[in-house]
């Protein structure tokens, strides 16, 4: 066998066989002769252990031994273990990529395919002069796992959790108490945090914590317009106002989309839409927000000045039965979720019903009138006067006899009992409910109450006749009254009542005689220019107006509690507006002509002015 020898001791020996004379290099052979190109590689080569065959001149005069040379079988071995191996990568190349590919490709959207659902904002709300009254402002929602914030102990570390509740404005205590427990998984920490603080939020980079989309229903007239608009529920769906009524328009669908995302969890590419959504549809209300919030600055001054409970005003454009004023007073601010009384969220302009005492005796005497058994010309005995042992009497004294007109002018219950009573109940309730009452006015809001006329009584005493003719014994609501002086106002056309923008003009029904209203209309005038009315007139308008006081029932009977109230429009000559207001409980003076006749007299001349209503007087 061949001995394979190191490249030092091929190197050693070719050193001993080069010359060793004067002049002698390393480019000859012992004996002289001169070292061939490859001899003389092969040798500088071993001088860095490297070895390689040596030429047969080279081996016979170098007596070296051979160095190690590779036969073909095994070159081909090789190659051949080569080429299988490339075969075996192509083969499964083939396998995973082209014929099976379907686990791979699951397996890799596992990875990076998502899905994700965006919920678009819940419609806005606005008045009729396009100003906001709702919308959804974005926030951040925030959820913690106790279970994870227990096992990272994030819970014992005092600085970070007061950073946590501040940042989640939140007490320090309550957090601490609502992340204790390691078997909570789930637990709801704020789900309006704004922007600012929730992205302060993020940058900790607390595990545990997930922050998420949302929005805040923000109002921006707070309190004025809260019984008109209301607000949503902790589920963003509306709970009041037109916030209820008006919920599955405004509510926004949400939509559910598959992307793809990359290692850092950015979207690359949308793949489709899962589930389409919708936005939420926008709302312009009838309602006028300059007028809104002096009126209902106008109401709280009466309350206050009249210890009052509470105060209503509603004003309705004659026109088109548009509703331009709906306020109470107290009211609520619907962006204050901690501090929210639900029955300060009551709107009373159509919930609470009340005996409208004098306010109604024109309806009464309308109704007198299409009998036929009363005329204007006719005087009635208005002198004080027992009916069932009850005595039925005027607030102030009238003559013993006198015409429709006076009565009316001086608010005679007397007068009215008498008419009241030879007419009977039959065709004043008729009349009553063709002017609306006793049925809801469709305006649109939720909750509105019927009143009540006793359609269904069979019997009528004498005294429950004759306290009929001045307001008693039937309920209405305070958009029940402004609908019906709407319906005089037009001359007995009456339109329908909403609290949506109006944009073509609606179609009316005629409910009584044109030219007997038009009578009714001077009578009314002299309410306000001589009668009990004259702190609600207005200089240089010609204004038709009614007062009204009435006991508030209370158990079986009456307590000594009144509702004050006065309703009219304006201008007489070409009637635009219409209002009604209404005082709960006012201490001292009671009577509509000295608590609510100034508050209409305030409030109908912002009306006339901010609309340029020419004067008419």
């Amino acid at each position: 066998m061949r001995r394979r020898i190191s490249g030092k001791g091929l190197a050693a020996n070719l050193r001993k066989r080069l010359p060793k004379r004067k002049g002698a290099d390393a480019t000859t052979h012992a004996d002289g002769t001169p070292l061939t190109p490859s001899e003389r590689a092969q040798y500088e080569l071993s001088l860095v252990g490297l070895d390689l065959p040596m030429s047969d001149y080279a081996r016979k005069n170098n007596p070296l031994p051979s160095v190690y040379a590779l036969g073909r079988w095994r070159i081909a071995f090789i190659w051949l273990v080569l080429l299988g191996f490339l075969c075996f990568l192509l083969g499964r190349l083939l396998w995973i990529q082209v014929l099976y590919p379907d686990r791979l490709i699951a397996e890799s959207d596992n990875r990076t395919i998502r899905s994700y659902t965006y919920e678009p904002p819940r419609g806005l709300i606005a008045d009729r002069n396009g100003k906001l009254l709702a919308l959804s402002v974005p926030v951040k929602a925030v959820v913690a796992d106790a279970a994870i914030l227990n096992e990272r102990k994030i819970n014992r570390n005092p600085e970070l959790v007061e950073k946590i509740a501040r940042l989640v404005e939140m007490d320090a205590a309550t957090l601490f108490k609502k992340i204790s427990d390691p078997t909570n998984h789930y637990v709801q920490l704020n789900k309006y945090v704004p922007l600012n603080l929730a992205r302060e939020l993020e940058s900790l980079d607390i595990p545990g914590l997930t922050i998420s989309d949302n929005y805040q229903r923000y109002y921006p007239t707070g309190a004025v317009n809260a019984h008109i608009v209301g607000k949503v529920d902790y589920r963003g769906n509306g709970a009041y106002g037109v916030e209820q009524s008006f919920n599955q328009y405004l509510s926004a669908q949400s939509s559910k989309k598959k992307f793809k995302r990359d290692s850092d969890n950015h979207i690359i590419e949308n793949l489709e839409v899962i589930e389409p959504g919708k936005e939420g549809g926008n709302l312009a209300l009838s309602v006028d927000d300059r007028l809104q919030t002096f009126s209902y600055e106008a109401l709280q001054d009466a309350v206050i000045q009249h210890d009052a409970e509470t105060a209503s005003a509603v004003m309705l454009d004659a026109t088109t039965g548009e509703i331009l004023v709906m306020v109470n007073y107290p009211s609520f601010d619907p962006n204050d979720r901690l501090h929210f009384d639900p029955s300060a969220a009551r709107n009373r302009a159509i919930t609470d019903t009340f005996e409208p005492g004098s306010t109604i005796k024109p309806i009464v005497a309308l109704a007198a009138l299409e009998t036929g058994e009363v005329d204007w010309t006719e005087t009635f005995d208005t002198r004080p006067y027992i009916v069932n042992g009850k005595m039925i009497r005027d607030s102030h004294r009238m003559e013993n006899t006198s015409p429709l007109v006076d009565i009316i002018k001086y608010s005679s219950n007397i007068g009215m009992a008498h008419i009241a009573q030879r007419v009977g109940p039959s065709p004043i309730v008729q009349m009553l409910e063709r002017f609306g009452f006793g049925a809801r006015t469709n305006s649109g809001f939720a909750g509105e109450a019927y009143g009540n006329l006793h359609t269904d009584r069979t019997f009528w005493s004498e005294i429950d006749k004759a306290t009929l003719g001045f307001g008693y014994g039937i309920t209405v609501t305070a958009l029940q009254m402004a609908s019906a002086y709407a319906t005089l106002a037009n001359y007995g056309a009456r339109l329908p009542v909403s609290i949506l923008r109006v944009t073509k003009q609606p179609s009316y029904v005629q409910v009584a005689n044109i030219n007997e209203i038009r009578r009714m209309h001077t009578a009314l005038e002299t309410v306000v220019e001589q009668g009990s009315g004259k702190r609600a007139a207005i200089n240089r308008y010609r204004i038709a107006g009614k007062t009204g006081t009435a006991h508030i029932a209370s158990g079986g009977g009456y307590a000594e509690d009144y509702v004050a109230s006065f309703v009219g429009f304006a201008p007489i000559s070409n009637p635009r507006f219409v209002l009604v207001v209404v005082v709960y409980k006012p201490k001292g003076n009671y009577y509509g002509s000295s608590v609510a006749a100034p508050v209409f007299s305030d409030i109908m001349t912002r009306a006339l002015q901010l609309y340029n209503i020419p004067p008419d007087k």
